[in-house]
């Protein structure tokens, strides 16, 4: 089934257009379109952090990153977290738990990031086979470590440090 996307100015009004999302060349937004991204760092009450591993047959396959993707058409991206969390791994978040903590601008789209602290258990997560391979729970030095082996989906630990990593304790660069 063909996933279609709203799409955005640079200011992050919505234009009245959807996008077809593809994968041809070419096929893709143009100039001054934008669409919307959404990113989940869920973190233990132990100060672990959540990642999956991405289908090898996904761009960037085989490498670890955090739960999320495309705002479809018609969500908003709290919406759109829920959505790609429930899919991906298969666990239930309320609007309640998540907090909106920051927002990039990349070249064709605006990612928004959601903070969600629970104790997770791996065990409890049923992952989506088309898009994940693999979940695991880091510390701040294992996910420093990943991003150094280039382990990590490249913009992953790069953004966090621009934020100071404020939602994980221990690890200032």
């Amino acid at each position: 089934m063909a996933e279609y996307w709203d799409i955005y100015d640079k200011h992050r009004k919505p234009v009245g257009r959807l996008h077809k999302r593809s994968n041809i060349p070419g096929e893709f937004l143009k100039p001054g379109e934008y669409h919307l991204v959404c990113e989940a760092w869920i973190v233990t009450p132990d100060n672990k952090l959540l990642i999956t591993r991405r289908h090898p047959d996904k761009h960037y396959g085989r490498m670890w990153e955090c739960t999320g993707g495309s705002v479809i058409a018609g969500e908003d991206s709290l919406q759109g977290i829920i959505r790609e969390i429930r899919e991906e791994i298969g666990l239930n978040v309320t609007a309640e738990e998540i907090e909106l903590v920051s927002t990039s601008l990349g070249t064709n789209y605006f990612t928004d990031y959601y903070l969600i602290r629970r104790d997770i258990k791996l065990d409890e997560l049923v992952l989506q086979k088309e898009e994940v391979i693999g979940a695991r729970l880091v510390t701040p030095k294992e996910l420093k470590s990943m991003f150094k082996s280039g382990e990590l989906v490249p913009h992953l630990y790069r953004y966090m440090r621009e934020i100071d990593f404020f939602f994980l304790e221990g690890i200032k660069e």
